[in-house]
């Protein structure tokens, strides 16, 4: 790269080029993703793919760096990924970041409270503020679906290549071959990467972490409620 970037990809960055971006702007931002696929049209990697896209929409807007997606195998036990995710978060703590922006989709209730206590553990041991958040936490977590028509459209706007429009089917009622569509899926991703850059931004310049801890405390008391 001849001129300063703003932001970047780790695995794309010289040493010199990720210092000076973390000078500028001191934001990692840490996708991870479940590794399935909820339709016979959409490719195992899907969570990837999406997660990836909306991070680094919000990335061109903040700055900061992307790393690569942390895969979360449901074959393995969480607390395997819990240790991936405390490692990479100690190692960009010690890169001088402050703040990372972890974001993936949880499969399950013990999933995010396990990826909730890594990052409220890494907030009290390295002084880094971090937030996790699923793609589409705060835009509609009803665009969180499976296999159907917005992860469809995501796919189709982000790897059209990928998607098998012959195995498409219709889920829950919804016709899906038919309503999904590149458009509706790059809209989804625009309306993610705004909202997540605008959260980042007002963390990075406020450094509140009373927003943090409301929002992972909205989460518990949901969860909490679901049991009831």
């Amino acid at each position: 790269m001849s001129s300063l970037p703003c932001w970047g990809r780790a695995t794309e960055l010289l040493f010199a080029q990720q210092q000076q971006i973390v000078t500028r702007t001191p934001v990692c931002w840490l996708p991870w993703a479940t590794y399935t696929t909820y339709g016979n049209h959409l490719p195992f990697g899907t969570p990837g793919f999406i997660t990836t896209a909306i991070v680094e929409r919000a990335a061109q807007r903040v700055g900061g760096v992307v790393y690569p997606v942390l895969w979360r195998d449901l074959d393995l036990d969480i607390n395997l990924f819990r240790q991936m995710l405390t490692a990479r978060l100690t190692t960009v703590a010690g890169q001088a970041f402050q703040i990372a922006v972890v974001v993936g989709r949880s499969e399950n209730t013990t999933d995010d409270l396990s990826i909730i206590e890594v990052a409220e553990s890494a907030q009290h041991q390295h002084r880094i503020l971090v937030l996790a958040v699923s793609p589409f936490e705060l835009v509609d977590e009803q665009m969180q679906d499976h296999g159907a028509i917005w992860e469809t459209s995501l796919m189709l706007a982000i790897r059209p290549d990928l998607v098998d429009v012959n195995q498409i089917v219709d889920h829950d009622g919804q016709d899906v071959r038919h309503v999904a569509s590149p458009s509706l899926g790059q809209q989804a991703l625009h309306l993610a990467g705004e909202r997540l850059a605008v959260a980042v931004r007002d963390l990075l310049e406020r450094r509140d972490t009373s927003v943090i801890a409301a929002l992972y405390q909205q989460r518990r008391v949901r969860y909490t409620s679901q049991l009831l």
